[in-house]
């Protein structure tokens, strides 16, 4: 079956008009890898070295996530935000490691 000029033209119709309806993006999430689980990556985040952004990159990614926003360990991304105020989620050790994931 041949498309004529008009199915063409309201399949293009179509695409653009669904494209306008995308989902919004989901909030940005934070993974919180314990010190001590001998997953391995602790070296390449506290020392912050390329393969760190890498490895947050995947982790992301794996969890369905775009991409990394940040990481680092705890103390860094926690340093400057009052004990009192900060995320549950990030008092854990200082030395664990925060993954914070977006869209």
């Amino acid at each position: 079956m041949a498309f004529t000029a008009s199915s063409l033209r309201a399949l293009a119709a179509g695409v653009l008009l669904t494209s306008c309806f995308c989902l919004p993006a989901r909030a940005a999430e934070n993974y919180v890898i314990p010190a001590s689980d001998e997953y391995g990556i602790g070296e390449c985040m506290h020392a912050g070295m390329d393969c760190g952004r890498v490895i947050a990159d995947s982790w992301c990614e794996s969890h369905g996530h775009a991409h990394v926003l940040a990481y680092g360990t705890v103390e860094d991304v926690t340093g400057s935000i009052q004990a009192s105020t900060r995320p549950e989620v990030l008092k854990g050790d200082p030395r664990d490691i925060v993954i914070r994931c977006g869209d």
